[in-house]
């Protein structure tokens, strides 16, 4: 099942705009292939289906799948394991207009994993998918950065709470310490 038609990219161009990576004609169109991949292994493999955008050059012949294949493919992946894409991802940190480093400092996620999360160099595990869904619901964000800010002036120096008593440290310890012997009970 293709469809022979150009593709607009994010610069309103169109494939035709961009250049080959073997030739640097600018001479590519686009058309549309069904591919199935495997996904998983053993018993637990799927076959997956995805209509991927396929370049082709005029001037070498040279057909490609480029970053656009490659997202869609990983799109798939996410559909079948049932987790948030990395749109998805991105779209709930910029609904609180938050960057990364803000949501990381909010949500206790590491900065880097979502940097991975969102372009899809990784896919978040169900716990992490799970959280993230929560943190899209209305208020949860706010309760949050309620708890951040209750915890943030426990920690402050005015606000250490001592549930333990400190050892003293005195010459007179460690004159105590430094005799202390194991005996042998018979």
């Amino acid at each position: 099942m293709e469809r022979n038609n150009t593709l607009n990219h994010k610069g309103g161009g169109a494939a035709t705009n961009r250049e080959c990576p073997q030739c640097g004609e600018d001479s590519l169109s686009t058309y549309w292939h069904r591919d199935t991949f495997e996904y998983g292994t053993g018993d637990s493999a799927a076959a997956l289906n995805v209509e991927l955008p396929v370049r082709r050059c005029g001037s070498c012949d040279l057909e490609f799948i480029d970053h656009e294949g490659e997202r869609l493919r990983h799109e798939a992946v996410c559909r079948h394991l049932g987790v948030l894409t990395p749109a998805d991802i991105a779209g709930v940190r910029k609904r609180y207009g938050m960057s990364r480093a803000a949501f990381a400092e909010a949500t206790g996620l590491g900065e880097a994993t979502l940097g991975r999360w969102e372009n899809g160099a990784v896919v978040q595990n169900a716990a992490n998918d799970r959280y993230l869904r929560l943190l899209a619901l209305p208020g949860v964000m706010e309760n949050l950065r309620r708890i951040t800010s209750l915890a943030n002036v426990l920690h402050t120096p005015a606000g250490i709470v001592r549930r333990f008593r400190a050892i003293e440290d005195s010459n007179t310890l460690r004159r105590r310490q430094s005799s202390f012997q194991l005996r042998l009970v018979s």
